[in-house]
Parts: structure tokens; sequence; C-alpha cells
């Protein structure tokens, strides 16, 4: 006698595996928002590069279902952000945090169009302070030593211009 059993797409038992569970539920859901949007958008490169009726039909039910999983996400984090407030997570106590740095966008781009976006002026989204824009952000604290990690984690090794350089004219 066979039982039937949970397997995902190409057999295997399925184990929870790809669940995002991170203890806080506004940056599960705005994870599981993310995980759609790409989603979607990768189901509608591929109606775009078949010309099969049978296909598209197909993907024009998925890109569906992941326009309503999308508005679903976006509804709960809605309604969380109601209650818990818009910066996750809401519990730590903001006196620990660099707070002259909390709400300064710091301009690190050429030119100054970054001054105009939404991210940068008026009212914060979680209503706490005004955006401040810096133009030319200065250091705040010393330039750090910093020591190579140890040999057992494989890490990149140290860079050291003249070693990258050696045996190149101009540099290039």
């Amino acid at each position: 006698m066979t039982s039937t059993q949970p397997n995902d797409s190409v057999g295997f038992p399925w184990t929870a595996r790809y669940t995002i569970a991170s203890g806080n539920l506004l940056a599960d859901f705005r994870a599981n928002l993310n995980a759609k949007s790409q989603g979607r958008l990768q189901v509608c490169r591929l109606y775009e590069m078949t010309t099969d009726p049978g296909v598209r039909d197909m993907l024009s039910f998925l890109i569906a279902r992941d326009t309503m999983h999308q508005n679903q996400w976006m509804a709960a984090i809605e309604e969380l952000e109601q209650t818990q407030g818009a910066i996750v997570p809401s519990t730590f106590n903001q006196e620990y945090e660099k707070q002259e740095v909390s709400y300064s966008f710091m301009n690190y781009s050429e030119g100054e169009e970054s001054s105009t976006g939404r991210w940068a002026n008026g009212v914060t989204l979680d209503g706490q302070a005004k955006f401040e824009y810096i133009q030319s952000p200065k250091a705040m604290e010393q330039k750090p030593e910093l020591q190579p990690g140890p040999k057992y984690i494989h890490g990149t090794p140290p860079y050291r211009y003249e070693n990258y350089t050696r045996g190149r004219k101009n540099g290039t």
C-alpha cells in the first residue's frame, strides 16, 4: 500500500528548506513580497520569450496569481505597519542607534539629482523625522585597520595595489 507524500516539483520530499522564518512577521512578509515580485518578473520575461499559445496561457495564469499574491503581502504589510510601525524591528530602542544619521541621505554620487528623491526630502515614512540631504558627506570616524580573516575562513587574500599593478605599464 502506498500513500501520498508532499514532494517538490522534481520529486524530492518537502522539507521546508525554503521557508523564510526570521521570527519577525513584518521582515518575513517583506521578504515574501520581494520573492513574489521577482517571481512575477521572471514569469513575465518568459511570457515575452515565447509565442506558443498554450505556454502563454499557462504563464498568464501564473502572472495573474502573482498579482494577487503581491497584493495580499502588501495588504498584510500595511496592516502590520499600522500596529508595529514601518521600521524592523520596532522593538529595538532607538536610543542605541546613531540617531544623527538615522534619517540622513548621504550622496556619494556625482551630481545632485538624488536630492529631489522622496528618500531625501520631506517627512520620513515612519513619521518620526524629516529626511536630511547631505551633498558631500564626510567620514565620521577614523579609517579602521582591518586584519585579514583567519586562514580557515578561506576569504579573499588581502588586496595589495603593488601586486595588482606589478608588470603593468601605467597601472593599466
